[in-house]
């Protein structure tokens, strides 16, 4: 007898084998392929979402970068709003915080502040990247200083920042101690920001400058020498 399954017995082996596991194979083979297109589909999706988000804000900067002293037209601002608030229901996305932070500054434009800090804390609350937190923050603590919130202002500059935005927030802080009346915490803050400021930027470090000096505690009066008398000889 030979060793070797004759032909007929090999088909008949396949035959079985393919019964036992072929419903298998053609279950993996299926879940594959629709993986497969299933993931082609969604990355097609994210790119047309991308390029979308691209344009929109594209098209949102050029509204916003109008000549000096030009305001936006009624129908500019209304495509302003619309595209704004369509990059922020899009995504969590340096789009999106931007669009946040011109519906803050338009906000603040028509003396809705209230609307503005809720633009800001929306950033915020979507956990950005440091940079743009911070200038959240920044944003956030002047208009809370504008609605007289200064405790609340105070929690938003709690923290140290990056040495970029180090002079802007000692600043604020110095600003808003000082509208609380607490001038020696004031001028404290009003020197850190100093101290932090390159003094090539003339502008900013004189009116840093100033309002230390604004609140420097006058030098009492050099007591007389000697007695009357004696100063009248």
């Amino acid at each position: 007898m030979s060793i070797h399954l004759s032909e007929e017995e090999q088909l008949e082996n396949l035959k079985r084998w393919w019964k036992e596991n072929g419903k298998l194979i053609i279950g993996a083979a299926v879940i594959a392929i629709a993986g497969y297109f299933g993931v082609t589909s969604w990355q097609d999706h994210q790119r047309q979402k991308a390029e979308q988000a691209s344009a929109s804000y594209e098209q949102l900067i050029k509204l916003f970068n109008t000549e000096p002293g030009k305001t936006l037209s009624e129908a500019d601002r209304a495509t302003v709003v619309h595209l704004a608030n369509e990059l922020k229901a899009g995504s969590s996305s340096m789009y999106a915080y931007t669009a946040a932070f011109f519906l803050a500054k338009l906000a603040v434009e028509d003396n809705k502040l209230d609307a503005a800090v809720s633009e800001l804390k929306w950033v915020l609350s979507a956990k950005p990247d440091t940079a743009t937190a911070e200038i959240a923050r920044l944003r956030l603590a002047r208009v809370l200083i504008a609605q007289q919130s200064y405790d609340e202002a105070l929690t938003q500059l709690a923290s140290e920042p990056a040495a970029a935005f180090a002079t802007e927030y000692n600043e604020l802080r110095g600003d808003a101690l000082k509208s609380q009346g607490n001038l020696d915490a004031a001028r404290t803050a009003y020197e850190k920001a100093l101290a932090a400021t390159d003094p090539q930027q003339q502008e900013r470090y004189m009116l840093l400058q100033m309002k230390v000096n604004d609140l420097k505690v006058p030098e009492a009066a050099a007591p007389a020498t000697g007695s009357a008398g004696e100063n009248a000889q």
